[in-house]
């Protein structure tokens, strides 16, 4: 697709493309306030509602899951903070707002949540880290509340009175508040990381085990445990304000962990996103823990909905009210993935699709190395100005161990040499080490994946490997 048809894309907001969302007919009726609660860079293995080994990382999102939805299969398309956020904030995917590389600025004129919820009546605040822009796309009251800085040393201290603030200004007009977290975005050196033992830790079979690792990862698991307080300490409130009643209440922890094959990747350790909702009894929702695929973009058009408000035709996204209301027990027959490395490493254009049992990963360069520049941009002569970076030291002794240890040399092969295609049964082998692309009894399912893929590509006007080139045109 050429750069034109491209940028025609973006600037559909400018030409009427979207359908305003309207109020609901009876004004009368009490709208659900919202309250989004974002992690940074958090696997969602590392939660314990979704099976993390080692205990006690996550108390409160743990009884929130068993009072409310939890979602197995909750994805975000390309695992990295801006696009991630875009996503979600605009219910489209990468390609159509804009933000396919980090750092990138969404398309003028689209429509974000603070549009849509807007015109419905909502206040609609955003407190902590940004990531986001420009100003008129994504015009949120902006809270001083929560730390902003992700790569800060010291993150600050949280003023939650200027939270309760923004929930009790007017009681009569409904809000949509994203309280946006800086937890666990390296460098890991918060909290507490005292209640889990460096020799006793599990870690996933995606790192190779060393000192290095499962010091770094215990820091880790602590800054996750601080995101975790703070889940606990926005149901207190909630409680104490008196709005619990009739808010909705959604934890996602955003993009998976800063470490090898984690954020950067198409691996289900980037893409695959912890998702909890409690919802007002009115709505009569269960609950549930739910294995139906669905993707951020759904986020935006499920507030939509909850708020009376009609469907915007243009989003990737769709409500997942109908099938919380379990009105159909299907919501995605696949979900999508794309990472396009832009500013944060070498060009290495990734797509990738799943059915949520199999996973086609397709490597557009496989013909060079991968790399992230946190991890190992000293293997490109990308000098680091921190010399301390933990998920660089975590490397540097991966590739120690690889020199004599051959999971380790297995691992890092992995992370930096990957072949044109990867199928991965996600049932049987959820940290993604054995590549089936070979196997003949799977060639009608490679075959139906790989058709599929290339067709959402083209519906997203993807610019494949030319788009590691267009990154400057905003």
């Amino acid at each position: 697709m050429s750069r034109i048809k491209l940028l025609g894309l973006g600037l559909c907001g400018l030409l009427g493309w979207n359908v305003q969302a309207k109020a609901p007919k009876d004004k009368k009726e009490e709208r659900p306030n919202f309250i989004i609660l974002l992690g940074d860079d958090i696997s969602s293995n590392s939660l314990g509602c979704y099976g993390s080994p080692n205990k006690g990382t996550s108390p409160n999102i743990d009884n929130l899951a068993s009072h409310g939805v939890m979602f197995t299969n909750m994805f975000v398309t390309e695992a990295i903070c801006a696009p991630t956020r875009a996503e979600l904030y605009t219910g489209k995917q990468p390609f159509k707002n804009g933000v396919y590389v980090n750092h990138n600025q969404t398309y003028k004129g689209t429509k974000s949540v603070v549009h849509y919820l807007s015109d419905l009546g909502y206040r609609v605040g955003l407190t902590g880290k940004r990531h986001f822009g420009p100003k008129s796309v994504y015009p949120f009251e902006m809270i001083q509340a929560l730390p902003q800085n992700c790569n800060a040393r010291d993150v600050g201290v949280a003023d939650w009175s200027n939270i309760r603030k923004f929930i009790k200004r007017n009681d009569q007009e409904p809000f949509c508040l994203f309280l946006c977290s800086v937890q666990a975005h390296s460098p890991w050196d918060s909290g507490d990381p005292s209640p889990w033992r460096v020799n006793d830790l599990v870690l996933p079979k995606n790192l190779v085990d060393t000192r290095q690792t499962r010091m770094q990862y215990r820091e880790y698991l602590a800054e996750v445990k601080l995101f975790d307080d703070q889940v606990g300490r926005v149901n207190t409130m909630m409680k104490e304000l008196k709005i619990d009643k009739n808010t909705v209440f959604i934890v996602l922890d955003e993009n998976g962990a800063g470490m090898p094959t984690g954020k950067w990747s198409n691996y289900d350790w980037g893409v695959r996103s912890a998702c909890v909702m409690k919802w007002p009894k009115k709505y009569k929702i269960n609950d549930t823990k739910s294995d139906a695929i669905a993707q951020y973009c759904d986020i935006l058009p499920t507030l939509i909905d909850a708020a009376g408000g009609e469907r915007i035709i243009d989003l990737d996204g769709q409500s997942l009210l109908p099938l919380l209301k379990q009105k159909k027990s299907k919501h995605r027959d696949y979900a999508y993935f794309t990472y396009n490395s832009g500013p944060v490493g070498p060009a290495y254009p990734i797509r990738a699709i799943t059915d949520g049992k199999y996973k086609l990963i397709n490597n557009m360069m496989p013909d060079t190395l991968f790399g992230a520049w946190t991890i190992n941009g000293f293997q490109f002569g990308k000098e680091d100005p921190m010399l301390d970076r933990p998920e660089r030291l975590m490397y540097l002794s991966w590739l120690q161990k690889a020199k004599k240890d051959s999971t380790a040399a297995f691992l890092v092969k992995r992370f930096r040499d990957r072949p044109s295609y990867e199928l991965y049964d996600l049932d049987n082998d959820p940290h993604e080490l054995n590549n089936l692309i070979q196997e003949s009894s799977l060639e009608s399912k490679i075959s139906s994946l790989k058709i599929e893929l290339e067709r959402w590509k083209r519906s997203q006007g993807d610019l494949g490997i030319q788009a590691e080139q267009m990154n400057d045109h905003h």
